[in-house]
């Protein structure tokens, strides 16, 4: 440690080592206290009995992730804590004003299927629409089942994990499993490939097991020989990776790692440079925060270049790749308001970006809808007059002051302004997950949600109750501009 230093600047050397550094305004200051610094402390090696006394002790301890002796001394960590105590505010900052979300969704017609599961516990939701069958997965229940536009049961099967991202290709369906949907070191995750058989899916084989918790995969021949690899998301808990795995024939594969930490959320496969070869952008969540595109240099070499990086407590939770602006270049529609791995207040910083390309690796923020526990945003021209429309869903809103805000729809009206609404029975569900595409072929695209309400965070007593007794586990919302 340098000399001289003030308590802020131990603060800056020594949480810069790990991650961006975060200011002491991100939160309030008996979250600091009560949970934020006492994590620190862990990853300092200066609260070694905290991981004993962890259930996963064992395993924690394998990741090497905590020192077994103090990597800074105590006093500097107290000046670290009374620098954060003494500058971050009593209450949470709150979030930037915006215009009332109109409870009243102009166009859709909500579709209640007559099969619910309880608890509901919907890991993932996905659209087909060449079958025209929505695919979803129950993470308490372990099935994959598929269903009509009407919600009616199409059929099924049982699965030992819980299904949370489908990839389809013409191999098959390949589904990515968490195994374990809290934070866990235990490597029950899983990559499963399932194929069609009379218009009934069929288990073909896990195509691998043992992994940190998998969460996405993407498909495409990295190296130029004619066979599909894919590129994996292993979120993992404290250890995790993001890799590609190279197809080397009779159901052999060989991993690559490109990222040799947690927190890979999602991967789309692009070619983002023009050179004709596929690429991947992965978002990472965890200390990194941060969206990584890997550029194919041909022969399954990649090179990396980062979009963007933010704070360890930005709590990123998805993203798509569009053109938003329509100049040809791809941008990126961003979500950021995980808010369960501790009690954690609600977040000034959390809501939906979009990160717009100019080109020479300059990606400015053209967009920010302030949005509590933002989970996923699609955009989409939903009402068919030209421009991108966007839904969108939170799995930790402000239950207490905007429980409206647990699925918004935002109308784009013009000028860069966008019109806010909800269904009226957007709480009915706690929404983990959504998917978009025209469910039923009639040319205008639906939106499914998926509910999982034994998440994380406190929730109001009698929103609990009416989840527990008459929850959906999945909504169909149906487009009847067609």
């Amino acid at each position: 440690m340098p000399p001289g230093l003030s308590p802020e600047g131990m603060a800056r050397n020594v949480c810069g080592l790990c991650h961006v550094f975060p200011t002491p305004d991100l939160l309030d200051r008996a979250t600091w206290k009560k949970e934020t610094l006492p994590r620190m402390m862990i990853r300092m090696g200066l609260a070694p009995e905290s991981v004993d006394a962890h259930p996963e002790a064992a395993l924690l301890k394998a990741t090497g992730k905590f020192p077994a002796q103090p990597i800074i001394p105590m006093s500097v960590f107290d000046q670290i804590e009374s620098y954060y105590l003494s500058h971050a505010p009593a209450k949470p900052l709150p979030q930037d004003a915006r215009e009332e979300i109109d409870v009243g969704l102009k166009g859709f017609e909500v579709v209640r299927p007559p099969l619910r599961r309880r608890p509901a516990a919907v890991t993932m939701v996905r659209i087909n629409e060449a079958d025209h069958r929505l695919y979803v997965g129950d993470a308490t229940a372990r099935v994959l089942e598929y269903f009509s536009p009407a919600g009616e049961f199409l059929g099924g099967l049982q699965v030992s994990n819980a299904p949370v991202a489908l990839a389809e290709t013409p191999q098959g369906l390949f589904v990515s499993m968490v195994g374990d949907f809290y934070p866990s070191e235990r490597r029950n995750g899983a990559l499963v490939q399932f194929v069609r058989a009379g218009g009934l899916l069929e288990k073909k084989r896990v195509l691998l097991d043992q992994l940190p918790r998998t969460v996405d995969a993407a498909f495409a021949d990295f190296n130029g020989d004619g066979k599909p690899d894919f590129a994996l998301c292993m979120f993992g808990n404290v250890a995790g990776r993001f890799s590609w795995f190279e197809n080397l024939g009779n159901d052999d594969y060989r991993e690559h790692v490109l990222l040799d930490k947690p927190g890979a959320v999602k991967c789309v496969v692009r070619d983002f440079n023009g050179d004709n070869r596929p690429d991947i952008a992965v978002l990472v969540a965890q200390d990194t925060e941060a969206l990584l595109i890997y550029e194919n240099q041909g022969g399954g070499a990649f090179k990396s270049r980062e979009v963007f990086r933010q704070h360890p407590l930005y709590g990123h939770t998805g993203f798509e790749v569009i053109d938003f602006n329509g100049d040809g270049r791809p941008d990126f529609l961003v979500t950021n308001g995980d808010n369960g791995e501790y009690p954690s207040p609600l977040k000034k910083y959390h809501g939906i970006r979009v990160y717009q390309n100019q080109g020479n690796d300059d990606y400015p923020v053209s967009f920010f809808y302030p949005l509590n526990g933002a989970f996923k945003a699609v955009a989409r021209d939903f009402d068919q007059d030209g421009d991108l429309d966007i839904a969108a869903i939170s799995f930790f809103p402000d239950y207490e002051s905007a429980p409206e805000e647990s699925f918004v729809y935002l109308e784009n009206v013009g000028k860069g302004k966008y019109k806010a609404a909800t269904f009226r029975e957007c709480i009915s569900g706690r929404w983990l997950s959504m998917d978009v595409g025209d469910l039923d072929g009639d040319g205008d695209l639906d939106i499914a949600l998926g509910s999982y309400i034994r998440g994380p965070s406190k929730t109001p007593e009698f929103l609990r109750k009416d989840w527990e007794q008459s929850g959906s586990s999945f909504l169909i919302l149906r487009n009847r501009l067609r």
